[in-house]
């Protein structure tokens, strides 16, 4: 009779553990995806684009490019070779600089 009491009680507590432990893990995967990444800054000479979704700027002697979404293919008709421009990108998941804004410096 007893060892018909004890195994609900071990089953309720060992699914009681469990779900304790998601919940941990849960919380602990918002904290990591919800920081903003930091928007860097760099001024430079345009160059062009280097294909449908990269750009390509000089700054002493040394080719940098960018990577942008959609949003940026309409300002980036703008820009011709030699404008100095300036950048403001973060670093995507993949460690690639993703442009946030860009525009003409005088």
């Amino acid at each position: 009779m007893k060892k018909i009491v004890v195994l609900p009680f071990l089953i309720l507590l060992g699914i009681v553990l469990t779900a304790c432990g998601t919940a941990e893990q849960s919380s602990g995967d918002n904290k990591t995806s919800s920081v903003t990444p930091e928007v860097l800054e760099e001024k430079a000479e345009y160059v062009g684009m280097a294909d449908a979704h990269t750009v390509e700027v000089k700054k002493s002697n040394a080719t940098l490019s960018f990577e942008f979404t959609e949003n940026f293919n309409e300002v980036l008709n703008e820009f011709h070779p030699g404008d100095n421009v300036e950048i403001f990108y973060i670093l995507n998941d993949s460690g690639k600089k993703e442009i946030q804004e860009i525009k003409k410096v005088q």
